[in-house]
């Protein structure tokens, strides 16, 4: 053991420090306070064709990165209608060059429930250990683009318009070697060009990775206490030629982060897109857009930065939205276990708070170690539900911390639309069965107007869950921005209907190292029409559709002046 171990065991609290009691939950931590009713998910993965299993190249060496990865994106790469899926690979540690069988996979959607294994006719057989998508059109060409962050080097995948792709990380000048995490496309300054930030976990290298035990004699993963902070990045779109580094000058150079997930928001509702970001083990960021291209970070005063006692806590996955039907975006972030997950709201114009306990989410959620963590409308009704997907780091983990395991199901809470805010579900189909699940996105696959649900786990196969809800009114809305970006990235789109509104945001990033369909699914309850659609676009233009019908995919085209 290096000279660091017994900081390397202390680090490692969490891991072999006995759970503290729960009111409920089973012995592996997946119980639910209530069961609201059925929510019916079934694991299609089999009959879609989709057989991609990560590889996360494990040694008894037990290297950090070997349990992070990896994220899923969902997006529609052909232009055809139907969403596509793109997996992140790994690769041993120690050998981050190209090798066979260790990339990163597409799948073309068929429709049917059919999806096909496109990546080598896509140019997407590239070899390397990625961690985390995002989905963007960095160029305006109506294509949409893929970036893939790594260990080691990052890769930026344009979009040519005929299914294929070019690897134009160099041309683009991307050429960072640190340990990326999540990445999103975000127009920061507003100019109709989409810049670029991304995620950077720790200061870390195969020559740096420490040895950590739990017993001071078998090999654990470490956790990141050991690791120095890394700076994220803030990347400015030139033209869609190329983009150049502003991380310093745009006021988000941050060494102390280390982070693992990135929403972006608007925060105080002045139309510019700010960025919340879940690191692990360092207070949360808050980046506040200064209207000028910079942001200045106010995680503290605005209350995101730490638990309600006061310490920094395992951020991984997180998300933002209207949970409340307020107008105002509430923040979810996933933690480590033995951590809540937290639900911060904003109160009027005030600061936010941690209500995770007090909203239902706080004890659900206390003894499972939670990555992929997104807001969506599972059952149609209008409200934000959350869904938390959860396994451990360590694969041991049960040996010595019996209360605990490597493989843990999801917990997925309905939005009650009370000041009680959710309850868990008991039994959600397929999708409460345990994985050592990572990255999560949302789509419509099968676009019957419900939002499927695609898992990755870490080092076994990803999971394709259609959503079997009953049905209820819908209405997708995809966006088209002329002198907005234009796959609409910052767009928010709001509904009135059924006596209500209902609010939605068109962002590249949420979950954990993950994207899903940037297309707008909103569910309407019972509603007959939509009285009044309206889209906010980033350029500042406002639109207004009256008397849309549902059931129906629009295309929306933002109005050219």
């Amino acid at each position: 053991m290096r000279r660091l171990g017994a900081l390397c065991v202390a680090a490692l609290w969490a891991l072999a420090c006995p759970a503290p009691p729960v009111a409920t939950g089973t012995a592996d931590g997946g119980g639910a306070a209530s069961s609201p009713g059925a929510a019916l998910f079934t694991d299609v993965t089999m009959e879609s064709g989709v057989v991609f299993v990560h590889s996360n190249a494990a040694t008894e060496r037990r290297f950090l990165p070997e349990t992070m990865g990896a994220g899923v994106a969902v997006f529609d790469y052909d232009r055809d209608g139907w969403p596509d899926l793109y997996f992140v690979n790994g690769a041993p540690v120690e050998e981050r060059a190209a090798s066979a069988g260790a990339t990163g996979a597409l799948y073309r959607n068929l429709g049917g429930g059919r999806f096909a294994d496109v990546t080598a006719e896509a140019g997407l057989a590239v070899g390397f250990l990625g961690m985390g998508a995002a989905v963007g059109d960095l160029d305006n060409d109506g294509d949409l683009d893929l970036f893939v962050t790594g260990v080691g080097g990052d890769r930026l995948f344009v979009n040519r318009g005929d299914r294929t792709f070019e690897e134009a990380s160099a041309r683009f000048g991307l050429i960072d070697r640190g340990f990326g995490s999540s990445a999103a496309f975000i127009d920061v300054d507003r100019d109709g060009w989409l810049d670029l930030f991304v995620g950077r976990y720790v200061t870390w290298s195969p020559a740096s990775d420490l040895r950590c035990s739990a017993d001071g004699q078998h090999p654990t993963y470490c956790t990141p206490e050991v690791y120095p902070g890394a700076s994220n990045l803030l990347y400015r779109n030139r033209g869609g030629t190329a983009f150049e580094d502003m991380t310093r000058e745009a006021g988000v150079f941050l060494p102390e982060g280390k982070t693992l997930g990135v929403v972006p928001l608007d925060h105080d509702g002045d139309g510019w897109p700010d960025l919340a970001i879940a690191n692990d083990t360092a207070r949360n960021f808050l980046l506040l857009n200064a209207l000028d291209g910079t942001f200045r970070e106010a995680g503290v005063e605005e209350g995101i930065a730490y638990s309600p006692s006061g310490s920094t806590r395992g951020g991984m996955g997180i998300d933002a939205g209207d949970v409340d039907g307020d107008g105002r975006s509430e923040v979810v972030i996933g933690n480590f276990a033995q951590e809540m997950s937290a639900v911060y709201r904003a109160r009027g114009r005030g600061p936010f708070r941690d209500e995770g306990a007090q909203l239902g989410v706080g004890v659900p959620s206390l003894m499972t170690l939670a990555f992929g963590t997104h807001l969506f409308d599972y059952d149609g009704d209008g409200w934000l539900d959350l869904l938390l997907v959860n396994g451990h780091i360590e694969p041991t983990i049960a040996s010595f911390q019996p209360h605990q395991a490597h493989a843990q199901p999801a917990v997925l809470f309905r939005n009650t639309a009370t000041e009680e805010g959710f309850e868990a579900v008991l039994d959600a189909g397929d999708l409460s069965r345990p994985l050592v699940a990572r990255g999560l996105a949302i789509g419509d696959l099968d676009r019957d107007g419900d939002l499927d649900v695609v898992v990755t786990q870490n080092g076994g196969p990803a999971r394709v869950l259609r959503n079997d809800s009953p049905p209820r009114s819908w209405l997708r809305v995809t966006l088209e921005g002329r002198r907005s970006n234009r796959a609409g990235l910052g767009a928010v789109v709001s509904a009135w209907a059924g006596g209500r509104r209902i609010t939605r945001s068109l962002v590249s990033a949420r979950s954990y190292l993950s994207a899903s369909e940037p297309v707008l699914t909103l569910g309407l309850g019972d509603a007959a029409t939509v009285d009044r659609l309206e889209i906010a676009w980033p350029s500042g233009t406002t639109q207004v559709l009256e008397d849309v019908a549902v059931g129906q995919e629009l295309e929306v085209v933002e109005p050219p002046s």
